[in-house]
């Protein structure tokens, strides 16, 4: 029997490289001859530069950069024949907030910028970026901002580059060099920059953002959409991390694609499913945003386009039907009555069991 396991992380408890790990341990412990093969997978956000630096074999280069508030940190990224692959979640991402840190208004990815302008001084020539985790919402002006960029309001005076600041902006002063970089950006949403279904409104609230900063930051995307002079804003993908595909695409080549493309071309997955049996995927929850380009769904297309079975691990679940996933079935690991704390401190072991169980 050959089997693929195809896991994104469990985010929080165990990362991609452990899921499989610890489903690989289950389906052995279980007995019976099998031949497993293992693809950690990533979308665009935490992890995805760790997944692409084990398929690629990359250089990691570390440097000084700020998180969402400005604090000094270190972060690295990725780099190999002049490609740069930068994870803003690792120096822009809410893992480096507690909670009551979070602000959309006054976070910035200028931390992220940092990174990036680091990378072009070691010669990267193009730079994959993945979104997600983001802790920000300020159209990308940080990293603008660390790339030479100046933001001016109506009297002439400079503008920190965050969300809060963006109603305010008056005119974009761009470097006298601009960098000659392409960016090819890794995002796992399709949301637009503003509205009902843009950045602010869907994903703002969770990075700290009550319903009058919502607002007001859906104001400013709108507002600075209008002084790039191009028409990016109904471009699935400009929301995505609070808008910083849409601020990079006013003056960079910028493309857009799903993370988890990205992951599944790099590792081989597609030739290695000829002659599978069964593929296993999971992820910490699954849900309805798993519908939308995150890995569990897409490694289920994939499957089912070879037309092999695909299950699924999770910590817990809220799909009542597996099929709207095109997955035979899905497991959720956590014991009832188990709190989510206690879970999660036991996600390898209880998952280990959860798929030996199904072995048997």
């Amino acid at each position: 029997m050959r089997v693929i396991i195809a896991p994104d992380k469990f985010k929080g408890s165990l990362t991609s490289f452990e899921v499989c790990e610890a489903i690989a341990a289950g389906a052995r412990a279980a007995g019976g001859r099998m031949d497993i093969l293992q693809f950690p997978m990533a979308d665009g956000g935490d992890g995805f530069a760790a997944v692409m630096k084990y398929y690629l074999h990359t250089d990691t280069v570390a440097c000084h950069v700020e998180d969402p508030l400005g604090r000094p940190v270190w972060a690295s990224y990725e780099l190999k024949d002049q490609v740069a692959i930068v994870e803003m979640a690792s120096t822009s991402g809410l893992v480096l907030l507690q909670e009551h840190e979070r602000n959309a208004l006054r976070t910035s990815t200028y931390g992220t910028g940092l990174m990036i302008r680091d990378a072009i001084s070691a010669g990267a020539k193009k730079i994959i970026l993945g979104l997600g985790g983001s802790a920000t919402n300020d159209a990308g002006t940080g990293i603008l901002a660390a790339l030479g960029f100046q933001f001016m309001d109506k009297d002439g005076h400079p503008l920190k580059a965050c969300g809060g600041n963006l109603v305010y902006i008056d005119k974009i002063i761009p470097p006298d060099n601009l960098p000659d970089i392409q960016f090819d950006i890794a995002c796992d949403v399709q949301n637009t920059l503003y509205g009902e279904q843009g950045a602010a409104y869907v994903y703002a609230p969770q990075k700290g953002a009550l319903p009058e900063d919502v607002r007001l930051l859906d104001t400013g995307l709108r507002h600075f959409a209008g002084l790039l002079g191009k028409d990016i804003a109904d471009i699935p993908g400009t929301g995505a991390a609070g808008g910083i595909a849409a601020g990079l695409m006013g003056f960079f080549d910028v493309r857009l694609n799903k993370g988890i493309e990205w992951v599944m071309a790099t590792s081989g997955i597609r030739e290695a499913l000829s002659g599978a049996d069964l593929v296993i995927t999971g992820e910490g929850k699954i849900d309805k945003q798993t519908l939308y380009g995150k890995v569990v769904s897409e490694i289920a297309a994939l499957a089912d386009r070879h037309h092999i079975p695909a299950i699924a691990f999770c910590g817990i679940t809220e799909v009542d039907d597996p099929r709207t996933l095109t997955l035979q079935a899905v497991f959720p690991i956590t014991p009832t009555g188990m709190k989510p704390k206690e879970a999660m401190s036991q996600a390898g072991d209880l998952l280990k069991s959860a798929v030996v169980n199904y072995f048997k």
